[in-house]
């Protein structure tokens, strides 16, 4: 009974968590008081502030995105005037301007979207080189979002800053601010693949329009590149609808369906075009444009056409990938812990050979052919990884759709990309390639994004963390291709003492505020300071050479031919004969002749009816004879 009767430990009531009231914590056995609280009890709500929180969390990459596209592209605003492109794309928007119409009075070689848009700018804010920079560097930093907007909804907000990183590397080759239609028709090209994309997440038919609609756009910058990606959204919608959806519906109903969802596509690219179409139709030039652009494709084709580089420049890249491949696996097997190391060491030693200047030219050169095929290669690599997902795939209806929800992102936005990658063609210079990577920089990192869990799948045989060796395998080619754009596009504009080359200011009205080098600015203001003092603003003016073609604008003098160009391509016989008997007649009152022209009718027409007054390096200004 004593034992029975010690002392036990007091045991203690919990609060309920269930009712309105608090009860005292007593020992068990005690009689209970109920105590009642009857103010409210006041519970502070952080959801707000936590929401707070994690949106401005979420919106520092953005954030991030859009300083660096304002500070990069801010730097290079005014720097740089690209004469001969002043002279193709600024001096003809000024035509616009003044009420003419390109093919009717004017030859252009591209769709007038670029015209139209700098000279609404000029008309709003005046003809000046700082206007139309101003407007291309809204369209650069939009891009630029855009693009980071895309690869975000496929990827997450931290991996799209890498495509970010990488355009911004890449920034341009020689002319950052060059007013060439690819440089606004990109943001277009980005939002027509977004909005196809959200279609295809959505099933809503609107997108689809919308799509067809930013595409459109495309067409009026560059005919060819809205086709091609007309072309492009066609061959998503099609695989979408007969391979990737619509369960077990028969392939005619399918078929069916993916053309009637094409037609919603097509009828918004339809607006834009029946649009243009008709603009040209009531100014008389719809005809004229159509026979330019016919004759003008087959013969740019022809005479202007650059290739590739040649493959065997790739030799030694792929001998020093196979090394480091081989390396990297050795290490793998035999000391897993220094893998790390390696990798680090790899991406110093590449960085190290693309930055030192004078060194290894070889494998510089060997590294820019790598990246001119790096698009070919990359769509090849994805052709055969969703082709072999394909095969592999039991056929079933789930299954089918199961694979276009992995794969179809990817396939979307690898047609839009070869569309505007073969924009490049037939001039796949570094010129025109540098333009398209921003596509193919998110088409790559998308494709990375897919294949890391296969890549770190492949290092648990070797290592307990496989995450960390993975993404540092995957950094190799992001870091390098960095490094290769900050050596191929960066470091041209600066000297050896990391100070600008284009730093001398322009005094000419219409280029007030510019940047150029000492040697630019010399030739610059010293031929518009002769074609001023030779002639009157009511004057015109023709200039043979390229470069010069830039100073009807310049100096605001007036071209009273339908070139743009003298050597432009897709001009007949008959209005080049119109240009020299106008030069027989002496209607301009001053010729631009540059050395290197070797024609002999030309040289003797202006000689006969005009005298030179001045020479600037290489261009020489006639006046006409009294």
């Amino acid at each position: 009974m004593r034992a029975n009767s010690a002392r036990r430990p007091l045991e203690y009531n919990r609060p309920s968590p269930r009712t309105g009231t608090l009860e005292a914590c007593v020992p068990r056995g005690v009689p209970r008081q109920r105590t009642t609280i009857t103010e409210p009890i006041e519970i502070q709500d952080h959801s707000s502030r936590r929401d707070l929180l994690s949106a401005l969390k979420s919106s520092v990459p953005l954030l991030i995105t859009v300083i660096a596209g304002l500070g990069c592209y801010g730097l290079f605003v005014r720097r740089s005037v690209w004469l001969s492109v002043v002279g193709y794309s600024i001096s003809p928007a000024e035509r616009v301007l003044h009420g003419e119409v390109p093919y009717r009075d004017f030859l252009y070689n591209y769709t007038p979207g670029t015209l139209w848009l700098n000279a609404v700018l000029m008309k709003l804010f005046g003809s000046t080189l700082m206007t139309v920079n101003a407007g291309l560097f809204v369209f650069k930093v939009a891009t630029l979002v855009t693009l980071f907007y895309v690869t975000r909804r496929l990827t997450n907000e931290w991996v799209a800053l890498v495509p970010v990183a990488l355009t911004l590397a890449w920034l341009g080759h020689q002319y950052i601010f060059g007013v060439v239609p690819t440089q606004y028709s990109l943001l277009f090209v980005l939002v027509g693949m977004g909005l196809m994309l959200t279609y295809d997440r959505s099933g809503r038919l609107g997108w689809l329009f919308l799509s067809g609609l930013a595409i459109g756009i495309v067409l009026t910058f560059k005919y060819n590149v809205g086709l091609l990606l007309l072309a492009a959204g066609t061959g998503s919608i099609a695989a979408r609808e007969v391979i990737g959806r619509n369960g077990e519906a028969t392939l005619s109903r399918r078929v069916l369906m993916a053309a009637g969802r094409s037609a919603i596509y097509w009828a918004g690219f339809g607006v834009v075009v029946a649009a243009l179409m008709a603009y040209m139709a009531s100014n008389g030039a719809l005809s004229a444009m159509i026979n330019h652009f016919l004759h003008h494709a087959a013969e740019y084709s022809e005479s202007r056409s650059v290739p590739l580089p040649r493959p065997k420049q790739l030799l030694p890249v792929i001998a020093g990938l196979l090394v480091v491949v081989a390396g990297g696996y050795l290490v793998i097997r035999r000391a897993p812990k220094l893998f790390s190391a390696y990798v680090i060491g790899v991406i110093a030693l590449g960085s190290g050979v693309l930055l030192v200047p004078g060194r290894a030219y070889i494998l510089k050169q060997s590294a820019a052919a790598a990246v001119a095929y790096l698009p070919l290669a990359l769509f090849a690599a994805i052709v055969l990884l969703v082709g072999w997902r394909f095969a592999r795939s039991p056929g079933g209806a789930e299954d089918r759709q199961q694979w276009w929800r992995t794969y179809g992102a990817i396939i979307t936005v690898g047609l839009f990309t070869l569309g505007a990658y073969l924009e490049m063609y037939p001039r796949a210079d570094e010129y025109h390639l540098v333009r398209v990577l921003p596509p193919v920089f998110l088409l790559l990192v998308l494709f990375i994004h897919l294949t890391l869990p296969a890549v770190t799948s492949s290092f648990r045989h070797y290592v307990e963390g496989p995450s960390r060796p993975a993404l540092l395998t995957v950094s190799v080619p992001l870091v390098l291709l960095v490094v290769a754009g900050v050596y191929g596009t960066w470091r041209p504009h600066f000297d050896g003492r990391f100070n600008f080359r284009d730093r001398k200011p322009l005094s000419i009205e219409r280029a007030r505020g510019m940047l150029v080098s000492a040697r630019q600015a010399e030739f610059i203001e010293g031929l518009a300071r002769s074609i001023e003092e030779n002639s009157s603003p009511d004057d015109y003016i023709f200039s043979f050479a390229q470069r010069g073609s830039g100073f009807y604008f310049l100096s605001g003098r007036r071209n009273p031919t339908r070139f743009v160009w003298w050597r432009s391509v897709g001009i007949d016989g008959q209005d080049r004969e119109a240009v020299l008997e106008m030069i027989a007649d002496r209607r301009p009152r001053l010729i631009l002749l540059q050395d290197s022209l070797t024609n002999k009718r030309v040289r003797e027409t202006v000689i006969s009816n005009y005298h030179q007054v001045s020479a600037v390096t290489d261009i020489a200004v006639y006046e006409r004879n009294q």
